[in-house]
């Protein structure tokens, strides 16, 4: 279905240019184009719910105050409370906190805006408005008390309480944790909250402490003060659960870069940056073993940044961590040697290099398969398909950083770093 969109701004060609990427992604889609004061009239007239969800164009002011949002505040008071997705044109991580604690549904830096990410915020924001009026309808129906009023106060509904921190909204999850756009008490700014899931069983992993599950992301972390590894604030425990602040990254991540074409040349930029990191970690006696797109962080700069270090390992631990039937990391991006569950070192970091840049260059990942064991097994025996006649000239970067056995492949991330140097100057 095609959602009814409003666009406001004071900008009549920005409202324009989002007018356009609307109606690339919905071609039925006639959006209106207004002025906030406009949009502010009309919603809080008699007429019936004609929108379901604005785009506001904002320009921010990066300084400590909330200049530029005021059409925020215009608008988040009325009466059919639509989500209001707020598109930024100079914006940094404070004015993206200020923006949710007003009310924002979604924050989106206007530079780094495409129909893709667009389209997701936008479907992402309809259906929690629609959980939400759900709720509410289903709360409309209940006998309210002094005690959900409060909890609604609070934050998310599903939000853990942590002290020193303002849950706003959950940024992701998965089976170990909960990641949550957060605002620091101490620190007076945002941050990337992890927070552990509790678990019923214990874990299978030899390398698991219970309870302290970040632990070993912490201590790998800590000591690397570097732009190519993300800041890490503050580590603890709270009521059994573990706990991360980190840098927050308010452009994403190389897989949602992913939905759309990567240019050769912007590959080789990203793959250069991502080569770089990897000279730090590997110099500071760091394997990282689950280099994938979701764990490489994108800043405005354009600049990346390594994170989930949680299941990294020293190079010159000669144990093997790896338990029987235990795989960690991801199989699309597993090197030959992690697969067979063999002693890693910093090549096995190299080839999940190699397989991000295969799948910038071409838009797929190398391999496939019905489960995950096949998977593996094509990384240890199946043969790298070719690249595209058009990309034929990468083929002996990718043969150095995806070579099955690693004693041919770059023999480090320095060498991995120059050949992606060479194919960039060639």
């Amino acid at each position: 279905m095609t959602p009814r969109i409003v666009i406001a701004g004071h900008d009549p060609q920005q409202r324009q240019w989002l007018r356009h990427h609307l109606q690339s992604l919905w071609p039925d889609a006639d959006p209106a184009a207004v002025e906030p004061a406009q949009l502010a009239h009309q919603l809080n007239s008699t007429a019936p719910r004609r929108h379901d969800a604005i785009l506001l164009c904002v320009r921010c002011d990066a300084g400590e105050g909330d200049e530029g949002l005021e059409d925020l505040r215009l608008l988040r008071h009325h009466r059919h409370h639509l989500p209001i997705i707020v598109i930024a044109t100079q914006g940094n991580e404070l004015t993206a906190i200020r923006a949710i604690r007003l009310g924002a549904a979604a924050y989106l830096p206007r530079d780094l805006l495409d129909a893709q990410r667009l389209a997701a915020a936008v479907r992402k924001a309809l259906h929690a408005s629609r959980r939400r009026r759900q709720r509410g309808s289903r709360q409309r129906r209940r006998p309210s008390g002094p005690g959900r009023a409060a909890a609604t106060r609070a934050g998310p509904s599903n939000a853990p309480t942590l002290p020193g921190f303002t849950l706003l909204r959950e940024l992701g999850n998965s089976a170990r944790a909960s990641v949550w756009l957060a605002r620091s008490v101490a620190l007076e700014r945002a941050v990337a909250l992890k927070i552990s899931t509790p678990t019923a069983t214990p874990s299978s992993d030899p390398g698991h402490v219970e309870g302290q599950q970040f632990a070993r992301e912490y201590a790998a972390i800590a000591a690397l003060r570097t732009p190519a590894v993300v800041d890490i604030f503050d580590y603890g425990l709270h009521d059994g659960r573990e706990y991360l602040a980190m840098e927050y990254f308010p452009c994403g991540d190389l897989k949602q870069r992913l939905l759309h074409p990567i240019r050769s040349e912007e590959a080789l930029a990203f793959a250069r940056r991502i080569a770089a990191a990897l000279c730090v970690t590997h110099a500071a006696g760091i394997v990282h073993r689950d280099l994938k797109p979701p764990n490489i962080m994108l800043r405005p700069d354009g600049s990346v940044a390594l994170i989930d270090f949680g299941i990294a390992k020293q190079l010159d631990s000669n144990t093997n961590s790896t338990a029987i039937g235990v795989l960690r990391g991801s199989p699309y991006y597993m090197s030959p040697e992690q697969v067979q569950g063999l002693v890693l070192d910093g090549r096995s970091d190299i080839y999940s290099l190699g397989v991000i840049l295969f799948e910038m260059l071409t838009g797929h990942k190398p391999f496939h398969g019905l489960t995950a064991m096949e998977l593996m097994q094509k990384h240890v025996s199946g043969e790298r398909p070719a690249l595209p006649d058009a990309l034929t000239q990468f083929e002996p970067l990718l043969a150095q950083l995806m070579a099955r056995e690693r004693d041919a492949r770059c023999v480090d991330a320095p060498t991995a770093l120059a050949a992606l140097e060479a194919a960039h100057a060639a």
